[in-house]
């Protein structure tokens, strides 16, 4: 968990962030590195995806700043990003439909670990609360896997969309931006949400399984002490 939660730390502050790119008053694209990519090269193929990350950050920013609940916001946001992607393109000497196609592209280790570190969180509170409810049942008793079973489903539908709000959250600080907008829809937790609830009921059902089984042998192990 700990290894989680320091890779989750450097996989969100690790490097610059979209959100610290300046927004241009024109939208021109401002960047520094001026050099050819290779996009052969994994280094030069992460840069590029930063850089068209950046460019969609930066024009919807623009776009809220100036044409916040207007509606033309979506017509002069595309106007905005076009002239971005454009400037990516002539900064590293690649074609305009490659940076638009990089810009929707996810780092798939951050992922990873976002979904993981969560993954990590549900996991401990499904054996706790297992626990308690094998300790209230008997263990003759079926009630036990009764109330599992409910609760495999209503938590594991309830852990999908704390999944959910939990990487929004992340994503916003990865991003360090509040203006998230339509990118949300491609964070995998929302992408994939019907997987991750049946990985959610059968975390919670193997934990319940850990914990009759670990009670059934703390109840053999006191039952031969007593004899």
């Amino acid at each position: 968990m700990k290894v989680i939660l320091i890779l989750l730390t450097l996989a969100l502050a690790g490097c610059t962030r979209p959100g610290d790119h300046p927004v241009s008053a024109n939208c021109q694209w401002l960047e520094g590195n001026n050099r050819p990519l290779n996009l052969q090269i994994a280094s030069d193929r992460r840069h590029l995806r930063n850089d068209a990350e950046t460019a969609e950050d930066v024009a919807i920013r623009w776009a809220d700043q100036k044409f916040h609940l207007r509606p033309e916001w979506g017509s002069k946001h595309e106007e905005c990003l076009a002239s971005l992607l454009s400037g990516v393109a002539r900064q590293h000497s690649v074609a305009v439909a490659t940076v638009a196609e990089y810009r929707g592209a996810r780092d798939i280790f951050v992922d990873a670990i976002v979904i993981l570190s969560f993954g990590a969180i549900y996991a401990i509170a499904a054996y706790l609360l297992s626990g308690r409810i094998r300790q209230t049942f008997p263990e003759s008793e079926p009630g036990f896997w009764v109330m599992t079973v409910v609760l495999a489903f209503g938590l594991g539908l309830a852990g999908v969309m704390t999944g959910i709000l939990w990487s929004i959250v992340l994503e916003g600080i990865r991003l360090n931006s509040g203006h998230l907008s339509y990118r949300m829809a491609r964070i995998p937790a929302r992408h994939y949400w019907i997987q991750l609830y049946a990985v959610s009921v059968a975390i919670f059902g193997f934990a319940a399984l850990l914990r009759s089984t670990h009670s059934t042998k703390q109840n053999s192990l006191s039952a031969h002490n007593n004899q």
